[in-house]
């Protein structure tokens, strides 16, 4: 129920209230000074009727009743008969002869009328005069009527001047209420038309003055906000923003791109989403309230080896007392870390698979050099031996040559190639080589599956995947290549047979120089370098590659493309 209209209710209940009881006051003194008055009367008339009784003057009595329209009975005391009767025929109240009766007169209603009973009780007999007297009714009807009359002027002046106080007054402060409201739910565009009365005025002035500096300061703060989102969008460091609940608040594009590129971690505790050595770091930031920097090595899809110099920086508060959050950023420092790993491992690798073949080439040639050319058998076998290693040297220098060129070119270039047909054409060649161990290689190419690329590249990744499934498989087994298009994802995947990878050399394998079976890669000739140009080839290209393997059961290499518009989306 609205102000108004509970003052209204609250104001003509009070005053109807008052003017009924003071109705009834009026009533009940016009009710008292009437009958106060009539007992006189009646008494003196009583007294006058009892000496013309007792003087024997009963035409005196019969006049009188007949002058004030009276009805006179004279009663005996002893047994209440009646001994003289005169007047109208008003019968007279009975309850005025019960004995204990505290009053001498007696008001009552007989016949629609007002009826007044009095008895005079003298030694002998008593008198009883009876009729009728509507005065009293009339007087209080007279009473209740102007009462009526100002109540209802006064409760036509009471709701005028309600309705003014509500025009005046109640509705403009509903008005800035209603206002006030729809500020709090944001709508600071609001503004209240100012009052011309005084007293609401400078309500009505405060109230637009707040909704415009509110308004200027969610400006300000969506002005702030943006240039804050923008500046996170394109930070190139993937950025996290932690409350102190624990809830992710933030994730800026850089982090959806390097960890999460199709999930969701807003509103996500950052316990179900970081695992590892960086939650460890947020733990630990989050108990002391100090910033921690530190580097973290990483595996994105247990495949894909990153570093990243990593910052947990907690929000304090201005007086530093409470932690409000976490920043947690992470940069990127795979390359560097790449960089600084080459030149501490590259000697020590080199070398020592260059140490094998050159040793093996400077025996065979002192061997030689001592006589054994003389031997044409051993001549022939050393020199084709000599021949091998050499071969490999070249093969190795070159695919580090090949190596350092995909790692060290800035701008890779690309064009429409069809997957579909680089595939099958690698894999035409890789029959003989496939023959030669009785293996069967099972291509389902899928036609027309392109991808942005150089065909060249691309057909040393095939080279280099199902090369290796034909090291590793078995005799007589089969090798399977399967190129397909779903979506937006152009797929090549390469599946053997052979001794499968075990789980704690998959993260290797991408390595250089790593082999997981050693005698046999360098039996076929292997340099331990091609998954690992394989995969930066892949990631050149912005695709990823993904392994599952399972030993003396098989492996299976899956490359994915995306589109450009997928992936920029």
């Amino acid at each position: 129920m609205k102000f108004y209209t509970r003052l209204l209710l609250t104001l003509v209940t009070l005053i109807v209230s008052c003017l009924i009881a003071l109705g009834l006051l009026i009533n009940h003194a016009i009710y008292t000074t009437i009958s106060s008055r009539d007992s006189e009367n009646l008494k003196n008339d009583s007294e006058r009727v009892n000496e013309s009784y007792k003087a024997h003057q009963t035409k005196a009595i019969e006049e009188y009743a007949r002058l004030n329209d009276f009805a006179i009975s004279i009663h005996s005391n002893s047994n209440h008969k009646v001994l003289f009767k005169a007047g109208n025929n008003v019968p007279a109240n009975e309850n005025i002869n019960v004995v204990g009766n505290p009053s001498n007169l007696i008001y009552d209603t007989h016949k629609g009328n007002h009826r007044f009973t009095y008895k005079y009780i003298d030694n002998n007999h008593h008198i009883i005069i009876s009729g009728y007297n509507n005065e009293i009714s009339q007087l209080q009807f007279e009473a209740w009527k102007y009462i009526v009359i100002i109540g209802m002027f006064i409760l036509t002046v009471v709701f005028l001047i309600v309705r003014n106080i509500n025009r005046t007054y109640i509705r403009p402060i509903n008005d800035v209420t209603y206002a006030t409201k729809l500020l709090a739910q944001g709508h600071y565009h609001i503004r209240v038309p100012e009052s011309n009365v005084k007293e609401t005025r400078d309500l009505f002035v405060t109230t637009n003055e707040l909704a415009r500096r509110l308004q200027k300061m969610h400006n300000e703060q969506k002005i702030q906000s943006n240039r804050l989102k923008t500046t996170l969008e394109n930070i190139p460091s993937s950025v996290l923003m932690i409350d102190k609940y624990g809830k992710i608040v933030v994730a800026n594009t850089a982090y959806y791109d390097m960890f999460n590129p199709e999930a969701s971690v807003v509103n996500k505790n950052y316990n179900r989403v970081i695992k590892g050595k960086l939650n460890t770091l947020i733990i630990n930031a989050f108990k002391t309230e100090k910033t921690i920097n530190e580097q973290v090595e990483i595996y994105i899809n247990n495949v894909h080896e990153k570093y990243f110099d990593t910052a947990c920086v907690p929000i304090l508060s201005r007086n530093k007392k409470r932690l409000q959050g976490m920043v947690v950023v992470l940069h990127d420092i795979t390359s560097l870390k790449k960089l600084e790993n080459l030149r501490r491992e590259f000697v020590a690798n080199v070398s020592h698979e260059l140490k094998t073949p050159i040793t093996s080439i400077k025996g065979f040639a002192e061997t030689l050099i001592d006589g054994a050319k003389e031997d044409e058998h051993l001549l022939d076998e050393f020199l084709n031996i000599i021949l091998k290693e050499s071969n490999r040297i070249e093969s190795l220098v070159e695919d580090l040559l090949d190596l350092s060129h995909i790692e060290q070119q800035t701008e890779i270039r690309t064009e429409r190639v069809d997957l579909s047909e680089v595939t099958q054409t690698t894999v035409d060649t890789l029959y003989a080589y496939a023959q030669r161990k009785d293996i069967t290689i099972d291509a389902n190419i899928q036609d027309d599956v392109y991808i942005d690329a150089e065909a060249s590249k691309i057909a040393q990744v095939v080279t280099n995947l199902v090369s290796n499934a034909i090291n590793y498989s078995p005799n007589e087994s089969t090798v399977f290549v399967r190129v397909s298009s779903q979506g937006d994802k152009k797929i090549l995947e390469v599946e053997d047979h052979g001794i499968g990878i075990a789980p704690e050399d998959q993260k290797h394998v991408f390595e250089r120089f790593y082999r997981v079976d050693k005698a046999r890669s360098r039996d076929s000739g292997g340099t331990g370098l091609g998954l690992s140009i394989t995969k930066h080839i892949v990631e050149a290209y912005q695709g990823r590659i993904q392994i599952e393997s399972e030993l003396d059961v098989g492996t299976t290499f899956r490359i994915i493309f995306f589109d450009n518009k997928s992936r920029n989306s």
